[in-house]
């Protein structure tokens, strides 16, 4: 009998998905450990395109989605089993490797919820190669604890490169000769690691490992501090209802009942394009990316001071008061773009997907944050010499960085604290009185533009209209008519 997919829609009573989602469900029961969530995921092509090098691992391909990709198994393979051979041959137990595949062919059913997508594969394939990418990630972590260096630490970060922590404590077990103390081991390697990776400080509270999903998620909520102040609700820009001006309601109506006319409906497509660029407001544009000025435009026209935060504190302890921008210290060296990267990918991803909740979107909006404030390597330069920015990364490669990070698509549901301090910095920065008379004047060059731009097109549109309807009728009636309106038309707009 062929197998069966559980994650493809069956046909009407079909017998063997039911027999299939009863073998699962009971296996699953069966393993006396808790199934874990979701957290490994393919990352969308949208963030990709923008650099599809920071997501696909280079040098070391790990657990389903990279272990047989042709070039890195090519290259990897044979130094993947030296390094299971350097983890296993100091215990001296015949057949170790074994005992660590078998008990993580045991776990499969609760290993494949971890995925979004877990292709169809004989369980002992899967148990083979989560054991040898396993004992590689352990050989890398424990190189890198005792000599700072492993193959390649970026790739080990990678989303779609996580071995799930399950598969770890498995491995782990079968290594210990009592299973006591397991969580310590993996504690240890992830902080040291995570510490010396993370271009932020990390919390000092004592995690909850249990609830640890892998590396990077290990990373993730010791940055944030394993703590979410609001819930989110993700929309496609434009998405979310915005209310109508009276003017383009009556404009929309008129559109409606232009094309009723004969031979009008070609022009009408003119009219409505421009309708959506006239009359995008800026709700819209706001759900995309948090708007701020940048250092230099806050310092030299606002006189809003920049200084690092105190107490070590971390991205959710920005604060804006008596005229100071207090900010954490970030620091940036070449993988910081990588890592930085991967952080708001788990993120966006865990708050869209999460089904327990608890994800918001802090690293991402704080991410942001810094888009908007660093436009020119001058603002850079500032945050640096007041010690915000460290590391080795050059100036203008740090703007090159956050220039190049597309801005957020989620939407909070309610006011971060973040974005309530943007608030305060853009109210003190829009105070001053040039900042006031250079957008007054912006805005009524706009508005003048707009009336312009309208008048021009519908004019032209009624026009080619008017002809139209002329050759299609003949009619003087109907070409009276026209006229009469261009008129009143073109008497509105001078109003």
């Amino acid at each position: 009998m062929p197998s069966i997919n559980p994650f493809v829609a069956p046909t009407s009573g079909d017998q063997p998905w039911v027999d299939q989602m009863r073998k699962t469900l009971k296996t699953q029961l069966s393993v006396l450990i808790d199934t874990p969530p979701l957290s490994i995921f393919s990352v969308p092509q949208i963030l990709k395109d923008e650099k599809p090098e920071a997501y696909a691992p280079q040098k070391i391909g790990l657990g389903l989605k990279h272990h047989f990709r042709t070039e890195l198994y090519s290259n990897m393979q044979q130094n993947k089993l030296t390094a299971v051979e350097r983890v296993i041959k100091p215990y001296q137990i015949p057949d170790l490797e074994d005992r660590v595949a078998e008990r993580i062919k045991n776990i499969i059913p609760v290993v494949s919820p971890c995925y979004d997508s877990f292709p169809e594969a004989d369980a002992d394939a899967f148990a083979w190669l989560f054991a040898i990418d396993g004992l590689l990630l352990l050989d890398q972590l424990r190189v890198y604890f005792e000599k700072g260096f492993a193959i390649d630490e970026k790739d080990l970060i990678m989303l779609e490169n996580q071995i799930p922590m399950v598969v770890l404590k498995e491995i782990e077990k079968a290594l210990s000769a009592n299973g006591e103390h397991v969580e310590e081991l993996w504690e240890s390697k992830f902080r040291y690691f995570a510490e010396s990776n993370s271009p932020f400080l990390l919390s000092k509270e004592t995690m909850e490992f249990e609830r640890v999903n892998h590396l990077l998620d290990y990373m993730y909520h010791s940055i944030v501090n394993n703590e979410v102040s609001r819930d989110v609700a993700f929309s496609k820009p434009g998405s979310i209802p915005v209310e109508k001006s009276a003017a383009a309601e009556l404009l929309e109506a008129i559109i409606k009942a232009a094309g009723l006319i004969p031979g009008v409906k070609p022009f009408l497509g003119i009219i409505e394009s421009i309708i959506k660029i006239l009359y995008q407001t800026d709700k819209e544009k706001m759900i995309q990316e948090i708007r701020v000025p940048s250092v230099s435009e806050l310092g030299d026209i606002a006189r809003v001071k920049f200084a690092l935060s105190t107490n070590e504190e971390g991205i959710r302890n920005i604060s804006f008061a008596n005229g100071t921008c207090c900010l954490p210290v970030i620091t940036l060296n070449y993988d910081s773009e990588v890592i930085l990267r991967n952080l708001m990918a788990y993120e966006k991803l865990m708050a869209k997907n999460s089904l327990m909740g608890g994800f918001g979107l802090e690293l991402t909006e704080y991410v942001d944050f810094m888009c908007g404030i660093i436009d020119t390597a001058n603002d850079v330069k500032v945050l640096r010499e007041l010690k915000i920015i460290q590391g080795d990364l050059r100036d203008e490669e740090i703007v090159k960085l956050f220039n190049g990070i597309g801005r957020s698509l989620g939407n909070m549901s309610g006011q971060s604290m973040l974005r309530q301090t943007v608030a305060e910095l853009n109210k003190v920065y829009d105070n001053v009185l040039s900042v006031r008379i250079k957008k007054e004047a912006a805005k009524q060059a706009r508005a003048v533009a707009k009336a312009l731009t309208f008048l021009v097109s519908i004019s032209g549109t009624l026009v080619l209209a008017r002809e139209a309807l002329v050759q299609a009728s003949g009619s003087k009636m109907t070409q009276l008519i026209i006229n009469i309106v261009t008129k009143q038309m073109a008497g509105l707009f001078r109003l």
